[in-house]
């Protein structure tokens, strides 16, 4: 077997002692100190098209996962109970008409305001301003209702 094709783990031993103690560790970096999954990194670069399909498809990707975690997060809250504004909410829109599911991602949109909100911030998460929003719907902030016109447009 070639020194590339063996695998790549260390064994030690106290051969001095009475008792025998093996230690074993397995890792990634062989005895040169090169890195075997930076190596493979660089001989198999992602596939890219000429149009950057990939690169759309990737914010498209990125938008879906977004709002599937939102959705979770306020799925989280409702069986929680925390906030209660969320079970609460939930019950408000589905009692003038809302599915179920439209509700929910309403409340996500509420919850993906507040967050933007704070990171744009620099702040903590504002509990009692979501609750407050929350509780709003299905009128929306201003700020998300100005979004929402322009992509009407």
């Amino acid at each position: 077997m070639s020194t590339a094709d063996r695998p790549r783990f260390r064994v030690s031993a106290d051969r001095q002692s009475a008792s025998r103690r093996l230690r074993y560790v397995e890792t990634s970096r062989p005895d040169d100190g090169s890195c075997t999954l930076c190596q493979l990194d660089e001989e198999n670069p992602p596939a890219l098209d000429e149009n950057s399909a990939m690169s759309h498809n990737s914010a498209e990707d990125d938008a879906v996962f977004a709002e599937n975690k939102l959705i979770e997060a306020i799925e989280n809250q409702i069986a929680a109970g925390e906030p209660a504004a969320a079970q609460a909410t939930l019950n408000k829109l589905t009692l003038v008409g809302y599915e179920r599911s439209e509700a929910v991602r309403l409340m996500a949109l509420i919850l993906a305001h507040e967050i933007e909100n704070m990171l744009a911030d620099n702040r903590p998460f504002d509990g009692s301003g979501y609750e407050t929003m929350l509780r709003a719907l299905p009128e929306l902030p201003e700020a998300l209702g100005d979004a929402d016109d322009e992509e009407d447009e």
